[in-house]
């Protein structure tokens, strides 16, 4: 059993829980923010989804130095210094041309996604770089749908 951390705005919780309930128990989903994540330095998170700027970069790198992987939109405004000289995997999404997983189309109801390059399941099975279509739902950010895509890739 292992926990996932995800730094989301608020809105975005519901979604997130009912995505990946399938998957990860829900009570293992620990929502970070800036308020909390002095109160949760002891978890030790498997995985850490990283879809919004927090302020508290000590705290952070602490979190995220046990963490096994990292999800992270490269497109939010932050020091990713934070990620540096740590031993964890580091997938990237968003419009940013050397993420990891780039949007390549979008229509109103969809996405077209991009893995630029391989990556491994929790099998330890590759994932080669292919296009993915992902449904958006309304109201629902699509940064969080392509997070919470790749985490469905790794662990389902």
């Amino acid at each position: 059993m292992f926990f996932v951390g995800v730094i989301t705005n608020q809105k975005n919780e519901q979604y997130v829980k009912r995505e990946l309930s399938g998957i990860i128990p829900t009570d293992n989903i620990i929502f970070i923010n800036d308020r909390n994540i002095t109160n949760i330095k002891n978890i030790k998170f498997e995985v850490i989804i990283i879809d919004n700027k927090i302020n508290n970069k000590i705290e952070l790198r602490k979190i995220i130095a046990d963490a096994k992987i990292i999800i992270l939109n490269t497109d939010i405004q932050m020091n990713f210094e934070t990620l540096n000289n740590l031993n964890l995997t580091i997938i990237t999404y968003g419009f940013n041309s050397k993420s990891t997983f780039t949007v390549s189309s979008i229509e109103e109801k969809y996405i077209i996604i991009c893995l630029q390059r391989n990556i491994y399941n929790s099998e330890n099975i590759e994932i080669e770089p292919q296009e993915f279509r992902l449904e958006i739902e309304e109201n629902i950010e699509k940064y969080i749908s392509i997070a919470i895509f790749i985490i469905k890739k790794i662990y389902a």
